[in-house]
């Protein structure tokens, strides 16, 4: 459900359970035992419904609070990224990372080095792309 149909009905919930307390604050002797209890099961039940729907807010909320901390966090990161023409590289990280990966994924994956027959060079293990220097 979404949030703002959620606090809608939340509304909608503390509407009815507050005209059903005045019906009961409000009523004279005339009304009967059982339609007094059958009014304060009806209360109970949409308060009930009310801590469900606020606690799925509370869901809601925090999920996108975790979001938005994580997002914050790419960012910073994104921001510390430097590119030297073939590989990023973040400051004071002395592996860098993978062009492919960053440009195309927005992953961040360092390269493993590897001294081989064919030279000196970087590659994903990822993307399995190589880069030489």
């Amino acid at each position: 459900m979404e949030p703002v149909t959620t606090i809608n009905a939340i509304f909608s919930s503390i509407k009815t359970a507050t005209d059903i307390a005045k019906l009961i604050k409000d009523s004279n002797t005339s009304l009967e035992e059982a339609e007094i209890k059958l009014k304060m099961a009806d209360l109970i039940s949409t308060l009930a419904d009310i801590k469900i729907e606020l606690s799925e807010v509370q869901v809601s909320q925090r999920e996108k609070e975790e979001k938005i901390l994580e997002l914050e966090k790419l960012l910073i990161k994104k921001d510390k990224m430097n590119f030297d023409g073939k590989m990023y590289w973040i400051e004071e990280d002395k592996i860098p990372y993978c062009k492919v990966c960053f440009e195309e994924h927005l992953k961040y994956h360092h390269l493993e080095y590897n001294n081989g027959h064919w030279g000196t060079n970087y590659y994903c293990r990822i993307c399995n792309n190589r880069y030489y220097i």
